[in-house]
């Protein structure tokens, strides 16, 4: 049985003070959302307009710098590599330790996607500018690939690396694939094959960053499908719904961790207890709207339009505020309790009781 409540955000003003910031940096130009990118133990970012360094998670000191033709547009890490794809429209590869360069391919432009499956990296899908393109993760070469399976799909979410284990297999490299005009979900595998595909009752919904899918911490893949339907992938259960709202949806991740769910509604956050079918609603938050989140030890950290930055709990109770000068665009859930935030011009890190996982480009 479904029950709601409504909690106005205005009576739960604890403030906890072991939020703080670590350590700020500033970026001297208006950094991409994406141009952050965050492993164990290594954080890349893009400032300057056409510098790409890596910094200390920790400390913030930079460990060595690159250039690059711009800072707008998308950093990822892979393992021992650290791939870069400019607005300019070329795709960087920087060895993660030493900040060499290992390879440049040109011609890119208005991918905006990373995706890295196995030896491969996909790129593009992103607003439907251009279809997806593979490339080879060793030397940046273009490989073949057919894309018939996506003709028609619009614009694409980003990509979402997973392990795709059929019934008796090993896992395999692979990645997610769903567009906002076409109601499928399809498993790709390395080669560009597509392994599974499934029938959605609605088209994905996606923010413009197309960042459309949040992983659990048992590995089910979350998102949205229509307005208010949530549903989950996950490599041995295939595709469910996972919950039906009441009220539309913003066009926001959905965070899954365990029997819980955080969900943005244009009122506030929604938080459900999916086992016992409890919705609670926080609303009238004195923030503005909520432009990213992420998961941490204590529940979720929502940022604001404000410069605001409050935690909800799995009771739908805001545990922590704080306030940063600017705006926040983007959380990045790092190692060892570290959540890294980037906004117009600059890079903050949050330090807090340890971060639990959450998905990361």
């Amino acid at each position: 049985m479904r029950v709601s409540r409504f909690a106005d955000a205005c009576d739960h003003a604890v403030v906890d003070q072991s939020v703080s910031v670590s350590w700020s940096r500033p970026l001297h130009l208006s950094s991409g959302l994406h141009a952050v990118a965050v492993a164990a133990g290594s954080l890349v970012v893009a400032e300057r307009h056409s510098r790409l360094v890596r910094l200390d998670p920790r400390s913030g000191v930079q460990l060595w710098e690159q250039r690059v033709e711009d800072c707008w547009g998308t950093a990822t890490i892979a393992g021992e590599c650290c791939l870069y794809l400019s607005r300019a429209g070329v795709l960087h590869c920087f060895d993660l330790d030493s900040g060499r360069r290992l390879w440049s391919t040109p011609g890119m432009s208005l991918r905006h996607y990373i995706s890295v499956c196995g030896a491969a990296v996909l790129l593009g899908g992103w607003r439907g500018y251009h279809p997806l393109t593979r490339v080879a993760l060793a030397d940046g070469r273009c490989l073949p690939f057919d894309g018939a399976a996506v003709v028609g799909a619009g614009p694409l979410a980003w990509p979402q690396p997973v392990h795709w284990r059929p019934e008796g297999d090993s896992a395999a490299d692979a990645v997610l694939i769903a567009g906002t005009s076409l109601p499928k979900l399809l498993v790709m595998g390395t080669s560009g094959a597509i392994l599974r595909q499934w029938t959605l009752p609605e088209p994905v919904v996606i923010p413009d960053a197309g960042d459309g899918y949040g992983v659990s911490d048992d590995g089910r893949v979350a998102f949205l499908c229509g307005r208010r339907t949530v549903m989950t992938f996950h490599s041995l259960d295939g595709v469910q719904v996972l919950w039906h709202h009441e009220r539309d949806l913003r066009p926001q991740t959905p965070i899954l961790h365990g029997d819980t769910l955080w969900l943005v509604e244009d009122a506030g956050i929604a938080v459900i207890d999916l086992s016992h079918g409890a919705v609670t609603t926080v609303r009238h938050l004195p923030h503005g709207i909520a432009l990213a989140s992420a998961l941490v030890s204590s529940g979720v950290l929502f940022a604001f339009a404000d410069g605001s930055l409050a935690t909800i709990d799995r009771a739908g109770d805001v545990v922590a505020r704080i306030r940063l000068s600017a705006r926040i665009d983007r959380l990045v859930p790092g190692d060892n309790g570290l959540t890294h935030a980037i906004g117009k011009g600059h890079l903050v890190t949050l330090d807090r009781p340890t971060t639990a996982t959450a998905p990361h480009h």
